[in-house]
C-alpha cells in the first residue's frame, strides 16, 4: 500500500513536473517573444529619439530663425518709429516755420505802420523842437563839426543882439569878447571828446559891447552809427546876476571874516580881562576878608570879656559871613575856570570813575546807614577830570538831601542810545517841587533853606556847565519828600 501510494505520488509528481516544464517552455517562448518585442520597441524608441533630436534641432533652428526675424522686426519697427517721429518733427517744424513766416509778415506790416507813424511823429517832433528852440527862454545854439553856427534861437538873439540869419554859417568866435576868443574856443573844443554832457562858463559879448556870463550845457549829436559826431547842441544859462551876487558875497564874506577875526581878538582880550578880574577877585578880595576874619578871631580870643552875649553873637556872625564869602569867591572862580579850561576828551571807564568818586565820601558815610546800588554803567567820551567833578557833585547832593532818612538809598546807572550816553543818580531824600525845576541848575539857586542844608548853591551849576561844554544836557525829576533823580547825557562821538 505504501509502495502503491508512493508510485502514485511519483506519477503525479512526474505529471506535474512535465506540466510545469511545458508551462516553463511556454513561458520561455513567450518571454523570447516579449524580449523580441521589447528589443523592437527599444529600436523604435531609439529611432524616435533620433527623430526627436533631429526635430528638436530643426525646432531650435526654426526658433533661432524666428528670433532673428523678431530682432529684425524690432529693428524695423524702431526704424519705422524713428522715421515717423522725424516726419512728425518735420511736420512740426514746418508748422512753426509757417507760423514764424506769418508772424514775420505781420511784424513787417506792423513795422511798416510804425514807420509811417514814426515818420509822422518825427516830422511833428522836428516841428515841436523847432518851435521849442525858438520859444525857449534859455539861449540855445547848434554848431557843426567845423564850429560853424547852424541854429540860433530867439533867446540867443536877445543875448547877443544878433539875428539868426546874420550868424548862420559864421564861426562861434563872433560870440566871444575879443580878448577871450582863444580861451573860449579851447573850452568849446572840449565838447568834441564824446557824447557826455559838458558844462562850461563862457562870456558872451553883445553887439553893444556889454558882456553876459553863460553856463553852457552841451552834448554831441551822433550819426546813426552812434560813432560819428554830426553836430553839437548847447543850452545856456545866464548867470551874470548870480556871478555878480557871488562876487558881492565873496567881498561880504571877506568882510565878515575880518569882523570875526576882530571879534575873536576882542573876545580874547575880554577873556584876558576876565582872567585879570579873576586874579583880582582871588587876591584883592581875599586879603580884606582874611583881615576881617583874623581880627574877629583876635577880638574873640583877647577881648571876649568886654563883650556881652549879643556882641559875641554878632562877632560870630561876622566871622561866619567872612568864611562864607571866601567860599563864594572860590566857587565863582571855579565856575569861571570851567568855561575856559580846554577839554581833554578820551574814553572813560564810568564804573571806575564812580567808584573813585565814592571814595572821597568814605568819612561822610561812616556812621550812616546808606545803601548805594550801582547798575551797569556804559563807557563814555569826555574829559575824565571834569566828569569826575560831575559825579562828586551829584553824589554829594544825593548824600546831603537824603541825610534825614533812617536809611538812605542811592541808585546809580546808565544807558546807551544811538546818539548819546545817559547816566542817572537817584536818592530817596527830601526831593523838591518840580515847579522850580527851571532854577535848579542856576548859579546860587537853592531849593531848600540854608539852615536845613548847607551849601552855596553852585554845585549843580558847575555840573550843568561841564555837561553843556561836552555837548550834553542835564535834567531832573523829583517829588517833594519822595526823592529826586538827576540825569546827564554825553554825546557818543568825540
Amino acid at each position: 500500500m505504501k509502495k502503491h501510494e508512493k508510485t502514485t505520488a511519483l506519477l503525479i509528481a512526474d505529471s506535474q513536473y512535465i506540466i510545469q516544464n511545458e508551462e516553463n517552455e511556454k513561458l520561455t517562448a513567450e518571454l523570447i517573444l516579449v524580449n523580441k518585442e521589447l528589443i523592437f520597441q527599444n529600436e523604435e524608441k531609439e529611432k524616435r529619439a533620433q527623430e526627436l533630436i533631429i526635430a528638436n534641432k530643426e525646432l531650435a533652428y526654426q526658433n533661432h530663425e524666428k528670433e532673428k526675424r523678431a530682432q529684425e522686426l524690432v529693428i524695423a519697427n524702431k526704424e519705422l518709429v524713428f522715421q515717423n517721429r522725424e516726419k512728425e518733427k518735420r511736420a512740426q517744424e514746418l508748422i512753426i516755420a509757417n507760423k514764424e513766416l506769418a508772424y514775420q509778415n505781420q511784424e513787417k506790416e506792423k513795422r511798416a505802420v510804425e514807420l509811417s507813424i514814426a515818420n509822422e511823429e518825427h516830422r511833428e517832433t522836428n516841428e515841436y523842437l523847432e518851435n521849442l528852440i525858438n520859444c525857449a527862454n534859455a539861449p540855445i545854439i547848434v554848431w557843426n563839426t567845423k564850429y560853424k553856427i547852424t541854429r540860433f534861437n530867439n533867446a540867443f538873439e536877445t543875448i547877443t543882439g544878433r539875428s539868426e540869419k546874420e550868424v548862420l554859417g559864421m564861426s562861434l568866435e563872433i560870440l566871444f569878447p575879443p580878448a577871450e576868443k582863444e580861451i573860449s574856443m579851447e573850452l568849446i573844443l572840449q565838447t568834441r571828446t564824446g557824447e557826455r554832457m559838458q558844462v562850461v562858463e563862457i562870456n558872451i559879448v553883445h553887439i553893444d559891447g556889454s558882456v553876459r556870463t553863460l553856463q553852457w550845457n552841451s552834448a554831441n549829436i551822433m550819426s546813426s552809427d552812434g560813432k560819428t559826431t554830426v553836430s553839437t547842441i548847447a543850452q545856456g544859462n545866464d548867470i551874470t546876476i548870480r556871478k555878480r551876487v557871488e562876487e558881492e558875497l565873496k567881498k561880504l564874506n571877506e568882510t565878515l571874516e575880518q569882523n570875526v577875526t576882530e571879534r575873536t581878538k576882542q573876545l580874547e582880550e575880554a577873556n584876558n580881562e576876565l582872567e585879570s578880574f579873576s586874579y583880582s577877585v582871588s587876591h584883592d578880595l581875599r586879603t580884606p576878608l582874611r583881615h576881617i576874619g583874623g581880627f574877629i578871631d583876635l577880638l574873640i580870643k583877647n577881648n571876649l570879656t568886654q563883650f556881652d552875649e549879643t556882641g559875641i553873637h554878632y562877632l560870630n556872625i561876622i566871622s561866619e559871613s567872612s568864611i562864607e564869602m571866601e567860599k563864594l569867591i572860590d566857587a565863582l572862580l571855579n565856575f569861571s575856570r570851567l568855561g575856559r579850561t580846554d577839554l581833554q576828551r578820551a574814553k572813560i571807564n564810568s564804573g571806575n570813575l564812580v567808584n573813585k568818586a565814592l571814595k572821597t565820601f568814605e568819612e561822610e558815610l561812616t556812621g550812616r546807614d546808606v545803601e548805594i546800588k550801582i547798575a551797569w554803567l556804559p563807557d563814555a567820551i569826555g574829559d575824565e577830570y571834569l566828569i569826575n567833578q560831575v559825579w562828586i557833585n551829584l553824589i554829594s547832593n544825593a548824600l546831603k538831601y537824603s541825610r534825614k532818612k533812617e536809611k538812605a538809598v542811592i541808585e546809580i546807572g546808565g544807558e546807551l542810545t544811538t546818539s548819546e550816553t545817559i547816566f542817572h543818580i537817584k536818592d530817596n531824600g527830601v526831593g523838591f517841587d518840580m515847579n522850580n525845576a527851571d532854577k535848579l541848575f542856576g548859579v546860587f539857586q537853592r531849593m531848600h533853606k540854608a539852615t536845613d542844608f548847607e551849601g552855596i548853591g553852585i554845585g549843580l551849576a558847575n555840573v550843568n556847565r561841564i555837561i553843556m561844554r561836552h555837548g550834553g544836557k542835564c535834567w531832573a525829576e523829583s517829588e517833594v519828600d519822595n526823592g529826586a533823580t538827576f540825569y546827564f547825557s554825553l554825546p557818543t562821538n568825540l
